[in-house]
């Protein structure tokens, strides 16, 4: 047995369900694109301005929700000064922006979850919310209640004097791309809009994380646009030595975490585990605790590569994420790399010339007016065989024979 190792050695002298919670759960691997992303969400939790919506993206299986547990983690480290002033303030809270059955997303349920995340604990009972609404209170046990004939405008109403009264430093929204599955008769922009509204009304820094999916929030309109900052959790990509590198370093921790009684190998298989997590850390971390579960069960000294075989994804499934990861970098791409068509627009590409030039430059308003003096000049001439206009006289003459 190797002493090398990155886990607590007494882990090995623990029941299996012990040494699976600690690899699945405990174990967070703070990789380089993770780390980048986590210091750039940091800064902006910190102060964000006028900028109060902050959209981390990437593919699915990258890593955001351990991004987001995180930022929980560490805003509530952050914030034990304030709590010793402030006992009503509730640092950090988050939700999940969920789909019903019928594959859309309902936004009264969203209201009624963000209230439940924002609800009283019990050491904080004596700085009860006043929601300013009908249909919201506490049972006997102290629970909050939702009464489901609540109109949904009243739950916005109550959502916001949630945010007001425990003004959080930041208020986590997970799976944030489902809020654009709208049903029919609602336009894709209401929830968006709404949250960036209600992010004004309240000065509260809402971080809404999701798949590429929220980068059709980009076309929405200007005043979302210049109220949101992105960040970027890129997977890594086999084109890059760099992000070979960075792999392959990812891989040798996830192997020395790996609470087995022999060393278990992963950095032989590195191409195999990066062609079946297409360079996803959030995939490879699930399909490595699988294959714990399994080597665990079977009293296995360590994770072969016969384990990863069994639990890693197919190739049409990986084909699958793989089109739509490269459609979502693209589109990534065009909305941060296209500074030339930016300098373009903004005439930044041309030499300036001055505003007197620029209206010499311009036409003069005489042109209808000459147009007009050709037309009349144009009406006294006659075609040939025509007669100027002029009166007749009327009637017979008086020498008429």
């Amino acid at each position: 047995m190797s002493t090398n190792r990155d886990f607590p050695p007494e882990l090995l002298n623990q029941s299996k369900d012990k040494r699976l919670d600690y690899y699945s759960n405990e174990c967070f691997m703070l990789h380089p694109y993770l780390n980048d992303a986590f210091n750039r969400l940091k800064r902006h939790i910190e102060f964000c301005g006028d900028s109060r919506i902050v959209l981390i993206t990437g593919p699915t299986g990258v890593g955001k929700t351990t991004l987001l547990e995180l930022t929980k983690d560490w805003v509530k480290q952050m914030s034990l000064p304030t709590l010793e002033a402030d006992k009503g303030c509730i640092p950090v809270a988050d939700v999940e922006a969920s789909l019903e059955k019928s594959g859309l997303f309902n936004p009264k349920a969203y209201l009624k979850r963000c209230l439940y995340a924002l609800s009283e604990p019990e050491n904080l009972i004596e700085h009860k919310i006043n929601y300013g609404v009908r249909g919201i209170y506490r049972n006997d046990k102290g629970e909050i209640v939702v009464e489901s004939k609540i109109l949904e405008t009243e739950l916005g109403w109550a959502l916001e004097q949630a945010l007001k009264q425990r003004h959080p430093y930041i208020f986590l929204i997970d799976e944030a791309h489902h809020m654009l599955s709208v049903a029919s008769g609602r336009k894709l922009t209401d929830v968006p809009e709404a949250i960036k509204s209600l992010a004004n009304r309240t000065k509260i820094l809402h971080g809404l994380f999701g798949t590429y999916q929220l980068l059709a929030l980009q076309d929405i309109g200007d005043q979302l646009s210049r109220r949101s900052v992105y960040i970027h959790i890129p997977r890594y990509n086999a084109e890059f030595i760099e992000d070979i590198e960075m792999w392959q370093s990812v891989v040798w921790s996830f192997q020395q975490n790996i609470p087995t009684d022999e060393d278990t190998d992963f950095t032989s298989h590195w191409e195999y585990l990066y062609e079946r997590s297409l360079g996803c850390v959030g995939i490879l971390k699930n399909w490595t605790s699988l294959a714990l579960k399994d080597a665990l069960n079977e009293n296995a000294k360590a994770v072969t590569l016969k384990h990863l075989e069994r639990r890693a994804l197919s190739v049409g499934q990986c084909q699958n994420i793989l089109k739509t990861i490269k459609q979502g970098e693209a589109r990534y791409a065009e909305i941060e790399g296209n500074v030339d068509g930016l300098r373009q627009a903004l005439s930044l590409k041309s030499k300036p010339k001055s505003r007197a030039s620029s209206k010499s430059d311009t036409p003069h308003q005489e042109q209808p007016e000459k147009q007009q003096g050709t037309t009349q000049s144009n009406k006294g001439r006659k075609g040939v065989g025509q007669r100027n206009p002029q009166r007749d006289e009327v009637g017979m003459t008086k020498n008429a024979t």
